[in-house]
């Protein structure tokens, strides 16, 4: 949200959800480019209306489990289908949305977040930390001031 641009860094709060957290869990949702991350929350503001920023940040090293990698999600037994069930659909109906799992795997293995496969963006992807700027896990830093971003009216849901 644009009115929460300076706290990009703070976690969620304790009620908040999303894929890959539960209320209470932390997840730091970023996209390595500029377009990606638009087109990731641009189906929210068609929604809300709410006016979104992008805040460039600056990511030290991280343990990610890639979900790319299919070895390794069959090694720890992660389903990546799962990932892109719907997961508000699932909250709304009073389910467990099934990408929790996943994050909860991960979590359980000590990766400090999770890579997930774009739904929208043909071979785009996001990066989810499920910790940040605490003794032992990644660095992130903002660098860079907040872009503002515009919707074409006539646009896709998930699209610019």
């Amino acid at each position: 949200m644009a009115d929460r641009s300076s706290d990009v860094l703070a976690p969620p709060r304790p009620q908040s959800v999303g894929r890959y957290h539960r209320p209470g869990q932390t997840t730091l949702y970023m996209s390595p480019k500029l377009e990606w991350a638009m087109i990731a929350v641009s189906g929210y503001i068609r929604e809300d209306g709410r006016p979104r920023v992008v805040v460039p940040l600056l990511v030290g090293e991280a343990h990610v489990l890639d979900q790319h990698d299919e070895e390794a999600c069959r090694l720890l037994g992660i389903d990546r289908e799962l990932s892109n069930a719907q997961w508000r659909p699932a909250l709304d109906a009073g389910l467990e949305p099934p990408s929790w799992r996943n994050a909860d795997v991960a979590r359980e293995a000590g990766a400090d977040g999770i890579i997930d496969r774009s739904r929208m963006i043909p071979g785009g992807w996001h990066v989810n930390l499920f910790r940040w700027n605490e003794l032992g896990g990644p660095s992130v830093v903002v660098a860079g001031d907040p872009i503002a971003f515009r919707l074409s009216p006539d646009g896709a849901k998930w699209g610019l």
